[in-house]
């Protein structure tokens, strides 16, 4: 294949190291940034290889990325469909989200911590729950931590 990203005539297995150096990826997603460029029996040769050599390590990819969503105030519901997205397996993501240790109550805390003042009026709450949702929060955990308030 001569596509315009493969003019140098870079084999997958270079192109492959090149994307890993800078970050960790799931098998998905090398798999999907590969396929433009290579045939699919090369690609899943050089996806062959970096499993075992562990360059590639969908439970690890898993580690770092909750490690770096959590730290941007996402919560773990977020995080887990984000990564079945990127085709890491749901067992995978159980158990880096268990291993993650993060305590997610006391970031939904120091997310709300940078809200003050938080909305006395029930539409403002509608909203501000609505919104730690989508960042990934259960309901039941924003409850909790949201002080209840006398209308």
């Amino acid at each position: 294949m001569n596509l315009s990203a493969n003019k140098k005539n870079v084999t997958p297995l270079a192109k492959a190291m090149k994307l890993l150096a800078r970050r960790d990826h799931s098998v998905r997603e090398l798999q999907q940034k590969l396929k433009p460029y290579y045939p699919a029996h090369e690609i899943e040769h050089v996806i062959e290889r970096c499993l075992q050599e562990n360059w590639l390590n969908d439970a690890r990819f898993a580690e770092s990325y909750i490690r770096s969503r959590s730290s941007g105030g996402y919560g773990p519901l977020r995080i887990a469909l984000e990564l079945q997205q990127k085709g890491v397996e749901k067992e995978i993501i159980r158990l880096a989200l268990r291993e993650a240790k993060i305590d997610w109550q006391a970031l939904l805390l120091r997310l709300l911590a940078r809200r003050q003042p938080l909305p006395d009026d029930l539409p403002a709450r509608y909203k501000l729950q609505n919104a730690l949702q989508r960042k990934g929060f259960s309901l039941d955990l924003i409850q909790r931590c949201l002080p209840v308030t006398e209308i």
